[in-house]
C-alpha cells in the first residue's frame, strides 16, 4: 500500500475512452465523487477536475452493452455521458469529442491544473492508444501520474477457429477475462510500472492502429460481453474509490473473470513500499500521507 503525497489540493482525472468499459466506469466514477462531496470526503475529492475524452459517436449497436439510449444515437459519446451523469450528480464535467493520437494532444486534455494530482484512466480497446499513453507516462515532463488501464478480452470469432473441433466450446468460454493495471510515478520516479511494461506484447503490437486510422483487413473486431465490461468498470472504480477514501493505492494489478465472478489481486509489494518511503526520505520528505 502507498499513500500519495500531501502537496496536491485535488485530483485531475482524465478518462480516455467512453465505450463499453468507459461508459460504465464513468457513471460509477461520478456517483462516487458525488457521494464523497456530499459526505465526509477529503478536500482532495471536493476539488476534482473531471474530463472524458473520445471521438466516437453513439451507434445503434452500442445500445445493448453501453450506457446510451436511442436519443443519443449519432451524438458524441462523451457529450451524452457528460450531460446525463454530470447533470444527474451535479458535477462539472469537461468532455472532449476527439481522439488523442499525439503526445501533445494527451498533454492538452489534462489542461492546466498544477495543484491537482493527474490521474489517467485508460479505457480503450486498442493497443496503439495504449502505446501512446505509455509514451506519455514516461515523458520527461510528466513528473507525477497515476495511470490506471483497463482491458478486456473480446469474444473469439468463428473465423478464428476454422476446422477446430472445439471451436464452439472455445467461443462460448471466451470474452470473460480482463485486467486492471496501476502505473504510478512521483517526482519523476516510477514506483509501479504501467500496463505496457506488465504486458510487453502491447508494445510489440504493430497491427494495432488509432480509431482514426483504417486497419483494412488486418484486425478483427471482436465483440465484448456486457458482464465483462461491467466487472472491469467496477474493479477500476475500486482503485479510484481507495484513492478518494484514504488516498491509498493498494493494487498493482487485478486479473478477473466475469464468468466465474473471480478476481486475483497483485498487491503492492512491501519492497516497493520501502523504496517509495526511502526515496522521499532521501529528498527530506518524511510525511507522504494524504491530508484530509
Amino acid at each position: 500500500m502507498m499513500k500519495i503525497n500531501n502537496n496536491y489540493k485535488g485530483f485531475n482525472i482524465v478518462c480516455i475512452g467512453a465505450g463499453a468499459n468507459g461508459s460504465h466506469f464513468f457513471r460509477n466514477l461520478l456517483q462516487d465523487i458525488a457521494t464523497y462531496k456530499q459526505g465526509s470526503g477529503t478536500r482532495l475529492v471536493k476539488n476534482t477536475a473531471i474530463t472524458i475524452v473520445d471521438g466516437d459517436r453513439v451507434e445503434i449497436k452500442n445500445l445493448s452493452n453501453q450506457l446510451f439510449d436511442v436519443d443519443d444515437v449519432d451524438t458524441y459519446k462523451v457529450d451524452a455521458l457528460a450531460e446525463r451523469y454530470g447533470t444527474h450528480y451535479d458535477l462539472d464535467v469537461h468532455s472532449i469529442s476527439e481522439y488523442v493520437t499525439t503526445l501533445d494532444e494527451v498533454k492538452k486534455v489534462f489542461g492546466n491544473h498544477p495543484d491537482k494530482l493527474p490521474v489517467l484512466v485508460g479505457l480503450v480497446d486498442n493497443n496503439r492508444t495504449r502505446i501512446l499513453l505509455h509514451e506519455y507516462f514516461y515523458s520527461d515532463e510528466v513528473k507525477d501520474l497515476l495511470y490506471v488501464d483497463t482491458g478486456v478480452e473480446g469474444i473469439i470469432l468463428p473465423q478464428e477457429l476454422e476446422n477446430d473441433p472445439l471451436a464452439d466450446k472455445k467461443i462460448e468460454s471466451s470474452g470473460f477475462s480482463g485486467q486492471v493495471v496501476c502505473g504510478y510515478k512521483q517526482s519523476g520516479q516510477v514506483f509501479l510500472p504501467p500496463v505496457a511494461d506488465v504486458y510487453p506484447t502491447i508494445l510489440a503490437d504493430e497491427e494495432s492502429v488509432f480509431p482514426t486510422q483504417s486497419c483494412g483487413d488486418l484486425i478483427l473486431n471482436n465483440p465484448q460481453r456486457c458482464a465483462t465490461n461491467k466487472m472491469a468498470a467496477q474493479l477500476t472504480n475500486t482503485v479510484l474509490n481507495n484513492l478518494f477514501f484514504t488516498g491509498e493505492i493498494f493494487q498493482e494489478e487485478i486479473i478477473f473473470n466475469a464468468r466465474y465472478g473471480s478476481a486475483q489481486t497483485r498487491f503492492i509489494a512491501m519492497r516497493t513500499e520501502r523504496e517509495y518511503k526511502h526515496f522521499f526520505k532521501e529528498l527530506g520528505i518524511n510525511d507522504i500521507s494524504i491530508v484530509s
